[in-house]
């Protein structure tokens, strides 16, 4: 299972996702301030990939194919 870490652009919350697979969109919400406006941390997307990659979490995951 992946720790995907994620950022609130609005409220600058910090929070981490749980997943198998890709990110579902109500997992990217701010349990902050239930904004929508969130992105993947750069230390995230580097050991994870990216989040709309549905590989992600699973060994060896790459967005270069």
């Amino acid at each position: 299972m992946a720790r995907i870490a994620l950022i609130c652009q609005d409220c600058r919350h910090a929070f981490t996702v749980a997943t198998q697979a890709g990110v579902k969109s109500k997992q990217k919400r701010c349990p902050k301030c239930a904004s929508e406006h969130t992105r993947q941390t750069l230390a995230s997307y580097l050991r994870n990939g990216a989040l709309s990659d549905p590989n992600c979490g699973a060994p060896r995951c790459s967005t270069y194919g």
